[in-house]
């Protein structure tokens, strides 16, 4: 029973997620299809990247022929970020290894953000089933919203295509959403320090180069903060 009831909650904590993906991957969906390729190929990135970011520089890369190497580097960059997420959530992750496989499929910033909040509940079946729970239901909203967006991309194209341009906010305003719902006296350096050094990089006109910098000064913080509490 404490499976289900977990499982229960993490699809309830989900909630906010999705409301934030369904646009999100209607947009990715949409493009897709306007740019002439079948509904199958927007489907099959979503299910098996399941990466905003990244699908939309594949995308366009496809569009542009851009060269793999490159292609490939910058999407490395961009989600290495992930590597951080995974230990920061060691703890609270399964130890097989079978089963923290599919978790890590699902751990995208939104994921991360949530679980952030129960990294001090006690490891067991029912903080899995709530994992698994969070993460499916991310999963499948955004698989869904990409199928619903291919489908009705045509559509969206011609009748309305300034629809796809004002969903460009959305996956940004959710993150910051959930970072502001966390921010308390002990995430409040490492955001803010995270949040400045990105915003220089964006001023310097380099987009990966803030995701990485934001990344890794905001983890600097809160190891320097942790340190210094500790001494």
């Amino acid at each position: 029973m404490s499976r289900r009831r977990g499982l229960v909650r993490g699809l309830q904590s989900a909630g906010p997620i999705c409301l934030g993906y369904v646009p999100v991957a209607i947009t990715f969906g949409a493009a897709a299809t306007s740019f002439g390729y079948p509904v199958y190929v927007p489907l099959l990135f979503s299910a098996a990247i399941f990466a905003g970011g990244s699908q939309f520089i594949l995308l366009a890369a496809l569009q542009d022929a851009t060269p793999w190497p490159y292609v490939v580097a910058l999407c490395a960059l961009i989600d290495s970020r992930h590597i951080v997420y995974g230990a920061f959530l060691r703890r609270i992750f399964p130890t097989r290894l079978s089963a923290r496989l599919p978790l890590a499929l699902g751990l995208t910033d939104e994921v991360f953000a949530t679980a952030l909040t129960r990294r001090d509940a006690t490891p067991g079946r029912q903080l899995t089933a709530w994992l698994v729970g969070l993460a499916a239901a991310a999963y499948l909203c955004w698989v869904a919203g990409t199928a619903l967006g291919a489908v009705l991309g045509t559509v969206l194209s011609h009748a309305a295509p300034a629809l796809t341009h004002a969903l460009d906010f959305a996956l940004p305003a959710l993150f910051l959403a959930l970072s502001l719902e966390n921010l308390n006296r002990e995430t409040a350096v490492p955001l803010l320090a995270g949040a400045g050094a990105a915003l220089v990089a964006v001023w310097l006109g380099n987009i990966a180069l803030a995701l990485a910098a934001g990344v890794v000064v905001a983890v600097t913080a809160a190891g320097w903060r942790h340190r210094s509490e500790t001494a």
